[in-house]
């Protein structure tokens, strides 16, 4: 799947290629169970947005579709979205909701659940950031808060554990 991707990527866009399937620094991975597990409170992150065949989009980390994202409670969070589909914008934010999602356009009009913790849709082959601090335990969905793709696949999974 990562060299399929990486050969719809542009030569300007090689190096958040590689950083968006790389695996983060202080980090582990269970491709198992498709969870990136981190162990530090400074926690940089880069996410790359994907389109798929069959028109569905996806957000790729450390060589994962969607992943299930664990930190430690009061993590300092810098995440970087890199917005690798041709074709569309696509934006990321934290929420508190999990899904399923019985109307996703609530969903993607639900505040961040961090102060920080959103980055707006940006258009294709640009990148936006988001700082945060992941200061409350939960469990919590990011998604992508252009309509449609929240509700398509474009969302997963962060949990933030306190004994962590």
């Amino acid at each position: 799947m990562d060299n399929e991707w990486q050969m719809n990527v542009g030569q300007e866009n090689a190096s958040s290629a590689r950083a968006a399937t790389q695996l983060p620094p202080d980090a582990s991975v269970n491709p198992d169970s498709s969870q990136i597990i981190f162990q530090t409170k400074q926690i940089k992150i880069e996410i790359a947005a994907l389109p798929n065949a069959f028109d569905d989009a996806r957000f790729h980390m450390a060589g994962l579709d969607d992943p299930r994202i664990i930190t430690p409670l009061g993590a300092n969070i810098t995440l970087t979205l890199y917005n690798q589909d041709g074709k569309n914008t696509h934006g990321w934010k934290l929420i508190r909701r999990t899904p399923p999602f019985a109307d996703p356009k609530n969903a993607a009009s639900e505040p961040p659940a961090f102060p920080g913790a959103e980055i707006s849709p940006i258009p294709p082959h640009q990148h936006g950031d988001a700082h945060f601090t992941v200061n409350q335990p939960g469990i919590y969905t990011y998604i992508c808060p252009e309509l449609g793709d929240n509700g398509v696949g474009l969302y997963g999974i962060w949990e933030v554990a306190p004994g962590h």
